[in-house]
């Protein structure tokens, strides 16, 4: 409550003794005996026991108001009004009222009626249900009228009071939520930068595992570069039997280089966050790949790869980089050579198995073990080897970020893992993945490629490599298509322009100056939506896969490519567009038949 309480009556009444009786009530003059007692007892003559009232009066209810309305204007409102019910010519109480509540709306009013002038219900009907409204009937006792201006005074002192400390509430309440939303703000960023550093953590992991492989991968294609030169010399002065076979070991040579690249490539590209439907037993084909083309000789590798394996839900890229990840550390673990087995198993994880490992929760799991024979962990160690940047290897041969980032991904996969390891007998991975809610297999092994043979149907090649062109035109010709090439994305669009009713599908290489291969889809989708299109996209290119995709083209190849995926895409697309020609034209002859 207000430390200056506020006893400021408004009385309004046409009639001048109702005035002096509320004087009389409110403010008694005071005696020679009160002064007397006052004096003797060191107290206040009134004896403490009424308030010291302010009375202002007026006598129609304009000037009431136009009293309230300065009142609050000055700082100084009105605690209570006594307003007369019948005050003629003017206003009448109910009306004046009303103003009141409109200039001071806590004013606590009493309505003083001689007459039955309204009921209650009447009274209520046209100011409404408030609470700051009270009936006094005339005559009325001077106790009534005192006990009235005590209790209504007070009132206004606790509703002003509680609305002064609603208004406080409100304002710190104001001030916290600001500072929660400047918390949250700062927290959205800090999470914003954490996830910018995890990404910026995990490309420069991947770097890192791709520099320790770089020897080795340089080391195996100069292996398979070697004898495809050495073939290509050769061919020229060698008798047919002995050209069929150096052609064959080009091709394999080729192949396996290709592989070779695609893998790094993959490892290194570093696209997160896209979680699919996965079969692990191909994310660990792949990481065998690179063990054994880029790990050295003197390290066997085994693996045991159960048939049935149950399909995970993840992100291929970062699942294959925690794979190389402890295949490489296992490798470190072996200098002088050893074994590397690498298994994997469906497993039902239970109550007991799940009391065994720390942090392993209940349910159906992939479990991939990579185990070694190497030095081992000593189990001082053991407790920091996920810490980040920590390392046991020499200066310059690791920054410490491989496990911190296998066990960061596998726990953003809800999955765990376990380590085992013995001095001088070597250490075991376990990696636990949860399995897809469908259990549906997303990825599957390409097929064998198949030669097909053509039709005769005319296919506008488009690619700025030459080589690439005519190797594509050699491949198709020999196989019964007819070509015609464009050496960039203008040029096949004017050749589209004046032989588009003879050209049967579009084969075009997506990386291209000046028009590339999206805006060339782009424009023949507009010019011919029917057109079948082939794109040929480099295993770098994958966020342009999903324009291409947009723009419905028929088939996506990876480059490179042999003339079997070229020509096995080739009969694809066309069995689909002749299936799908006989649909609509069955669907015409009904038409017309109905």
């Amino acid at each position: 409550m207000s430390s200056n309480p506020n006893y400021r009556i408004l009385v309004i009444d046409d009639n001048r003794a109702i005035h002096g009786d509320f004087r009389k009530i409110l403010c008694p003059e005071q005696g020679d005996f009160d002064a007397a007692e006052a004096e003797f007892f060191e107290r206040p003559a009134s004896g403490g026991l009424q308030p010291e009232f302010v009375i202002d009066s007026a006598y129609q209810g304009a000037e009431g108001v136009a009293l309230a309305r300065q009142a609050v204007e000055d700082g100084r409102p009105y605690a209570m009004a006594f307003v007369d019910v019948r005050m003629p010519p003017g206003m009448d109480g109910l009306e004046t009222a009303g103003q009141l509540w409109q200039v001071c709306p806590e004013l606590q009013i009493v309505i003083c009626t001689a007459y039955s002038d309204y009921s209650w219900q009447e009274m209520i009907s046209r100011l409404g249900n408030r609470d700051r409204l009270l009936v006094l009937k005339k005559p009325f006792a001077s106790v009534e009228a005192l006990q009235l201006a005590s209790a209504l005074c007070e009132k206004w002192q606790l509703t002003r009071a509680s609305r002064d400390r609603l208004a406080e509430t409100e304002k710190i309440v104001e001030e916290r939520t600001r500072e929660l939303r400047e918390a949250c703000e700062r927290l959205e960023k800090e999470m914003e930068q954490r996830q910018e550093a995890e990404a910026h953590l995990l490309r420069a992991q991947r770097l890192e595992s791709i520099g320790t492989l770089a020897s080795g991968i340089a080391h195996d294609l100069n292996n398979l570069l070697s004898p495809i030169l050495m073939s290509v010399g050769l061919l020229p002065d060698s008798p047919p039997e002995t050209s069929a076979e150096l052609i064959s070991t080009i091709e394999t040579c080729a192949e396996r280089a290709a592989d070779l690249v695609r893998q790094v490539l993959t490892f290194a590209r570093g696209i997160e966050g896209v979680r699919v439907p996965l079969e692990p037993k191909y994310l660990i084909h792949e990481v065998e790949k690179i063990i054994t083309g880029t790990f050295p000789r003197q390290i066997s590798l085994k693996s045991q790869i159960a048939d049935d394996l149950w399909v995970i839900e993840g992100d291929a890229t970062q699942l294959h980089q925690v794979l190389v990840n402890l295949a490489v550390n296992a490798r470190d673990a072996m200098p002088e050579g050893g074994t590397l087995k690498i298994d994997a198993a469906n497993m039902e994880v239970d109550e007991n198995y799940a009391a065994m490992v720390p942090g392993l929760r209940l349910g159906r799991f992939v479990r991939i073990r990579i185990a070694d024979t190497g030095t081992g962990i000593p189990p001082q160690v053991m407790a920091k080897i996920f810490d980040p940047f920590f390392t046991t290897k020499p200066l310059g041969k690791g920054t410490g970020l491989g496990l911190s980032t296998a066990i960061g991904i596998v726990k953003g996969h809800e999955g765990f893992i376990d380590v085992h390891s013995e001095l001088g007998k070597g250490t075991i991975f376990e990696v636990f993945l949860p399995v897809s809610a469908d259990n549906l297999p997303f990825d599957v092994p390409e097929p064998n490629e198949v030669q097909f043979d053509g039709r005769g149907q005319l296919i506008l090649i488009v690619d700025d490599e030459s080589a690439v062109r005519k190797v594509c035109e050699t491949a198709l010709k020999q196989r019964g298509y007819r070509t015609i090439s464009a050496s960039d994305g203008a040029e096949a669009l004017s050749i589209y322009a004046s032989e588009a009713a003879r050209i049967d599908l579009v084969l075009t290489d997506v990386m291209m100056p000046a028009v590339d291969g999206v805006a060339l889809c782009r424009v023949l989708r507009k010019m011919n939506p029917a057109v079948p299109i082939i794109a040929a996209t480099g295993a770098a290119e994958e966020t342009r896969k999903q324009e291409l995709r947009a723009l419905n083209v028929n088939a996506l190849l990876a480059k490179p490519f042999g003339a079997g995926t070229l020509l096995a895409a080739l009969e694809e697309v066309f069995a689909k567009k002749l299936a799908s020609d006989r649909t609509v034209n069955q669907a015409a002859e009904q038409a017309v038949a109905a």
